[in-house]
């Protein structure tokens, strides 16, 4: 049996709003994945629920308050930090966004900018950053869901 130290839950939440899709690109100063494209995300605490640390998530993350989210994946990751390996188990959620919850819209700053992108633009070299598994979820089932 193998010993995985270096591993946790994770969460990520594909917010959609009128057909497009919201991607956040990590600061460069960040010590998980710098520079890369993704959407709001994070670790799941030990006191919480996954769907509970989606929701914290993108509160911390965009400041917009959420409900109403879809669970549409769950899958393992394996990567590596510059200093040591990662190992995640990762629950991917997808969520209408209002006008109303736009309103407080504001990226923290562990992100360097956002984009509301089409399916379309998502092929765009921009995002070449995006994991492709979690490009396949983009494609197959984040658009599908809302």
């Amino acid at each position: 049996m193998n010993n995985h130290p270096n591993y946790r839950v994770s969460v990520e939440v594909i917010l959609v709003h009128e057909d497009k899709i919201l991607l956040t690109k990590r600061s460069t100063e960040a010590v998980v994945a710098p520079g890369v494209w993704n959407v709001p995300a994070g670790k799941v605490k030990f006191n919480e629920i996954p769907a509970e640390a989606a929701i914290r998530e993108v509160k911390e993350e965009t400041n917009m308050d959420l409900q109403g989210l879809k669970e549409i994946h769950v899958r393992t990751f394996e990567g590596q930090t510059v200093s040591e390996p990662i190992y995640r188990l990762i629950y991917t959620y997808v969520v209408n966004v209002s006008d109303q919850q736009l309103k407080n819209f504001q990226l923290n700053e562990e992100h360097s900018e956002s984009r509301w992108i089409t399916r379309e633009e998502l092929h765009s070299k921009d995002f070449d950053s995006l994991l492709p598994a979690f490009r396949s979820i983009l494609l197959e089932k984040a658009w599908k869901s809302c």
